[in-house]
């Protein structure tokens, strides 16, 4: 049975340190000493938009405390620490992100380094064990990593259900991944599992949980908690308790707990875990929905539109764009607004961003 922390953030203060605490103390109780090693660490986060949508992006405070815990260690003495995540078919770029996020900046403070692992070598590497990929086109900078800790958010998800620990390795295959969304589950299981000696540790960051029509355009939500633990199927069959999901309908858990990615048995140390009913992603947003209104028509279908050599799919992912822009202008800054002027919010403004009065 594995342990997952779970740690209440402070509710009220607009001090960062209460979020660094709380990271600290989640990462102590999951042990992370014993799992990570090596000289060469990434962090895999999630900047999957490259503008501020709080619930959405792993938030620079959770990052910035777990820099705190491993630069602090008397046990663990990396020589370099990656921040690493890729850009989206929707044609999110991670290297902006990086920078509206205030990430690169407080990389630099700890001596980190971000890459968008898109503009990194990639090779194509075999998976013998493989449900569904038996072949992954894998960075180098993932690929010669000694661990990788995985920093997910609190999020639904219209495809997956939701999206965690398991979810955010998604991330680690080249940005035409949307190729495997009409196997997605195995898919998430099979890169976990080929990942299963390198990502040893997990820390989730539910300071923002999102509900609805995730991982872009659901409804923010102020949570505030810390989870973490060295299992991420055990990480995610508990967030998905949280946020309201029977885990056992989560198929990428299941089918990663059967190929020995981890269990779903999980001791809750720390704070209980609490109970929200998030709204689900039953529905698809406008992208969502025709892609795979577009994948059902057939494998000729598949292949002229989603193709890499596709003249249509580049038009395809600057649609997208377009909508996810304006939906961001039209909807999505209101959400923005609002979680900004929580304490999470206003420690994000305060300490991380060029532009604090945007918001």
């Amino acid at each position: 049975m594995s342990i997952v922390s779970c740690i209440k953030v402070d509710q009220k203060s607009t001090n960062p340190e209460v979020v660094f605490k709380a990271v600290r103390k989640a990462m102590e109780l999951a042990r992370w000493e014993k799992y990570v090693k090596g000289k060469n660490l990434v962090l895999k986060v999630n900047v999957v938009w490259d503008t501020i949508y709080p619930s959405c992006t792993t938030t620079p405070m959770v990052i910035e405390g777990v820099l705190k815990v491993i630069k602090s260690s008397k046990i663990y003495r990396p020589e370099k620490i990656t921040i690493a995540d890729t850009d989206t078919a929707a044609i999110m770029r991670a290297n902006i992100s990086f920078k509206v996020q205030g990430i690169e900046e407080l990389a630099k403070k700890y001596g980190a380094t971000v890459v968008n692992l898109s503009h990194t070598e990639f090779r194509l590497v075999p998976f013998a064990q493989a449900l569904v990929l038996h072949k992954l086109k894998i960075s180098r900078v993932l690929l010669e990593a000694d661990t990788i800790i995985t920093m997910p958010v609190l999020k639904t998800h219209s495809y997956s259900s939701m999206t965690g620990a398991l979810k955010n390795q998604w991330g680690c295959i080249h940005d035409l991944r949307h190729n495997f969304h009409m196997v997605l589950h195995q898919a998430i299981a099979d890169v976990n599992n080929f990942f299963k000696g390198k990502i040893t540790f997990a820390l989730m960051d539910g300071l923002f949980g999102m509900e609805g029509k995730g991982p872009k355009t659901g409804s923010p939500r102020k949570v505030g908690y810390i989870f973490a633990s060295p299992d991420r199927v055990a990480l995610d069959t508990a967030a998905s308790k949280v946020m309201g999901i029977n885990p056992k309908t989560v198929k990428h858990i299941t089918f990663a707990e059967q190929v020995g990615v981890g269990s779903m048995k999980a001791e809750i140390v720390g704070d209980k875990l609490p109970q929200f009913k998030f709204e689900q992603a039953n529905q698809s947003n406008i992208v969502m929905a025709t892609e795979m209104w577009l994948r059902h028509r057939g494998k000729w279908m598949e292949w002229l539109m989603f193709d890499a050599k596709s003249p249509f799919l580049l038009l395809l992912r600057w649609a997208a764009k377009i909508y996810y822009d304006l939906w961001y202008k039209l909807v999505g800054i209101k959400h923005v607004e609002k979680m900004m002027k929580t304490n999470y919010g206003i420690m994000w403004k305060e300490r991380y961003l060029k532009s604090p009065t945007a918001f």
